[in-house]
């Protein structure tokens, strides 16, 4: 009974030891806290990126967040008149626990449309009066509930195509409505939130004829006394394109409008066109960790740039393999799958920030770990 019961203890004991450990999130350097005093470091979450240690990283790495999918039009009201707030509040509070700004993202988005939002009861297709009123109702209701709470809204997503004249996509908005939408949207925010920060967001910001475009639009807005207060930069990116000077070139142009610009939606995808770039894994860190420095060179540069957002939380939690994308192996970001920071994330940090978590890791293997719930 004693041999038993001392193998008993030995199997416990190896148990434990090759347990896996939870590593505080906090013995690294924090994004925000790098950045404090220069632009806000946000990422796109869900509800279930908020538990546990998840959680506890995102709480000491950014000061900023944006509902990856919480917040669009058929997850808050996917029936007319039932608006179901429950996934967007969690974050929302999350947020308000810990400090961080909010940005809401998006109010009108041609891929994210509720059916109902073009139709009658009776199956006959919605008058341009009542989407237009509609789109009022929706717009006060969200940006309404979350006023003073969400500091910045994505208010149209993605309107923008340069082939057609007028610049604006040929979607179901501009069938029904003409340009009207862009403008009862920004102003119906603006009333429900005057405080708010509002954003026309978009991709391809640094191709010369999609950014004509949008100042185009913008301009037009603008001269109709529209409240648009910035530009979001999408930067979806990859390890070849843009190159750094149209990145450059991009923030220079929108510039002279005097608006706020925030990248909205960082990440650099290892895939160029349709194909994973050729290299070995280390190779490839390396060339995503110089990209990303230049990147963040630019921002730095540039102080209209009010906040900088990752789309994802690790390479563990990117929309880029998942989908029809799932099984590329893509990663973007700056975290590994088990939230550790990748060669990019060095070399984005300031060095100052680098040499003081050098500093930490060597006192850390003497000392305990550190306590649970940093905050940024």
């Amino acid at each position: 009974m004693r041999a038993h019961r001392a193998a008993l203890y030995l199997l416990a004991a190896l148990a434990a030891a090759c347990a896996p450990v939870e590593r505080a999130p906090e013995r690294h350097p924090s994004l925000a806290k790098s950045f404090q005093g220069q632009f806000a470091v946000g990422v796109a979450v869900e509800p279930g990126h908020l538990e546990g240690l998840e959680g506890r990283f995102v709480a000491w790495q950014f000061n900023s967040l944006v509902a990856e999918n919480a917040m669009k039009p058929p997850a808050l009201q996917p029936q007319e008149g039932r608006f179901d707030f429950a996934r967007a509040d969690r974050i929302v509070d999350f947020a308000a626990r810990h400090g961080m700004r909010l940005r809401g993202h998006t109010l009108v988005w041609h891929e994210e449309t509720p059916a109902w939002m073009w139709q009658e009861a009776d199956g006959r297709a919605a008058s341009k009066e009542r989407v237009l009123e509609r789109l009022r109702r929706h717009v006060h209701e969200v940006v309404g509930r979350y006023r003073g709470r969400v500091q910045s809204w994505d208010v149209v997503n993605e309107v923008i195509d340069a082939s057609r004249e007028g610049c604006l996509r040929a979607d179901k908005w501009l069938e029904v409505t003409g340009h009207d939408y862009l403008d009862v949207a920004f102003r119906a925010a603006h009333e429900a939130d005057p405080a708010a920060r509002l954003f026309i967001n978009d991709f391809h910001t640094t191709q010369p004829a999609k950014r004509r475009c949008l100042l185009e639009v913008v301009r037009g807005m603008l001269a109709r006394g529209v409240p648009v207060h910035g530009i979001g930069h999408q930067m979806h990116v990859d390890l070849v394109e843009p190159k750094i000077t149209e990145v450059e070139e991009a923030f220079a142009e929108f510039a002279p409008l005097g608006l706020e610009s925030q990248v909205t939606e960082m990440d650099m995808s290892l895939v160029v066109g349709v194909v994973r770039h050729p290299g070995s894994d280390a190779q490839l860190a390396a060339l995503q960790a110089e990209r990303y420095a230049e990147l963040f060179r630019v921002f730095r540069s540039r102080r209209e740039i009010s906040s900088v957002t990752f789309w994802g939380l690790s390479d563990g939690r990117t929309w880029l393999d998942r989908g029809t994308r799932a099984g590329r192996g893509d990663r973007p970001l700056l975290f590994d799958a088990d939230l550790e920071p990748k060669p990019a994330f060095w070399r984005v940090i300031p060095p100052a920030a680098g040499r003081a978590a050098t500093r930490a890791e060597v006192v850390s293997k003497s000392a305990p770990s550190a306590p649970a719930g940093g905050t940024p």
